[in-house]
C-alpha cells in the first residue's frame, strides 16, 4: 500500500469527523511529521505516514521524540487499518 493512499485515508476520516489534517512543511527544518490533526475539543497530535512496512528515518524519530517531551502526540502510520486506532488515541487525550 502506498502512503499516499494512507494518507488520503487519514484526510478523508479526519475531515469526516469535522477535524482538519494539514499538511506540514517547513523550509527550516527537516524530518517533521507529514501531518498535524486537529480534532474536536483540542485534541490534536503529529502523524507521520508511511508505505506498509516502512519505519521512520532516524531524523524523523528524534523530530517526533522531541515534540512528545513538550507534551505533543506522535503516531506513525504504516496501514489503513490503523487510522482508527490512532484517531481514537487523539480523541481520548
Amino acid at each position: 500500500m502506498l502512503e499516499k493512499e494512507i494518507e488520503k485515508a487519514l484526510v478523508k476520516r479526519v475531515k469526516a469527523l469535522g477535524g482538519y489534517c494539514i499538511k506540514l512543511t517547513s523550509p527550516s527544518m527537516d524530518g517533521l511529521p507529514d501531518r498535524m490533526v486537529f480534532l474536536s475539543d483540542g485534541k490534536f497530535a503529529f502523524v507521520e505516514l508511511k508505505a506498509k512496512g516502512k519505519k521512520p528515518r532516524p531524523l524523523q524519530l528524534k523530530r517526533m521524540a522531541d515534540f512528545m517531551r513538550l507534551g505533543f502526540r506522535s503516531f506513525v502510520i504504516d496501514d489503513k487499518k490503523q487510522i482508527g486506532g490512532v484517531i481514537d488515541e487523539i480523541l481520548s487525550s
